[in-house]
C-alpha cells in the first residue's frame, strides 16, 4: 500500500486523471464553466499540502546522514553529535563520549573535500530503523591519511532509534573501505 504522506505521486497522478476527466466534462457541459477543474486542483493542492505538513519517519531518518556528511566536510564534530543517541554504543566505542573523541580525532586529519552518496537503503520498523550507506569520500591534498588527495569507497551500517518523536543514531559501524572489510578500530 502506498503512503500518501511519504509519496505525493499517487495524489498527483489522481489529479492528472481528474484533469483529463474534467476536460472531457467541460467539453460536454460548457455551461459548468471551470467548476470541474476544481477537483484536480484540490487533489494537487492536497498532495503538496500533506507533503509539507507531515514529516514521516522515513523522511526524518533520511535527513540524518546528509546532515552528518555536511558536518564531516566542515569538520564539525558537535553537529554530528546532535544526531547521536545518548545510549550510543558500537563494537569499538562503548558510549557517545568515546565516539565523540574518535570523531574529533579523525575529522581534522581526514580533511574531507566532499562525500557523494552512492546508495542509502533504509528500513524502519516501529521505533527502530537500520540503514546501509555506500559513499565515495574525496579527501583534500592536505589529509594525513594518504599524504595526498584520496578517493575512498566507504560502506557503513547504521541503527537508529526514535526517542520522543525524534530519530537518533544508536549505533554505526564502518563495514568496508575500498571493498576491504574494516571497522572503526582499523581507522583510529
Amino acid at each position: 500500500m502506498w503512503n500518501v504522506l511519504e509519496n505525493s505521486w499517487l495524489l498527483l497522478t489522481l489529479a492528472g486523471v481528474a484533469l483529463v476527466a474534467a476536460s472531457l466534462i467541460r467539453q460536454e457541459k460548457p455551461e459548468w464553466g471551470y467548476k470541474p477543474l476544481l477537483v484536480p486542483v484540490l487533489l494537487a493542492a492536497l498532495a503538496f499540502g500533506l507533503d509539507a505538513a507531515f514529516t514521516t519517519d522515513y523522511e526524518a531518518v533520511s535527513v540524518i546522514v546528509p546532515a552528518c556528511k555536511r558536518a564531516a566536510i566542515e569538520t564539525d564534530a558537535n553537529r554530528i553529535m546532535e544526531f547521536i543517541s545518548g545510549d550510543y554504543t558500537d563494537r569499538v566505542h562503548e558510549n557517545k563520549a568515546a565516539l565523540n573523541r574518535a570523531i574529533e580525532s579523525i575529522l581534522p586529519r581526514a580533511s574531507i573535500e566532499k562525500i557523494r552518496t552512492q546508495s542509502h537503503v533504509i528500513s524502519i520498523k516501529d521505533s527502530k530503523a537500520q540503514s546501509e550507506l555506500k559513499v565515495v569520500v574525496h579527501l583534500n591534498n592536505d589529509n594525513q591519511y594518504t599524504g595526498a588527495g584520496g578517493l575512498f569507497f566507504v560502506e557503513m551500517a547504521f541503527e537508529y532509534e526514535k526517542i520522543e518523536k525524534q530519530w537518533f543514531i544508536q549505533s554505526m559501524d564502518i563495514t568496508s573501505i575500498n571493498n576491504q572489510p574494516m571497522n572503526w578500530g582499523d581507522i583510529h
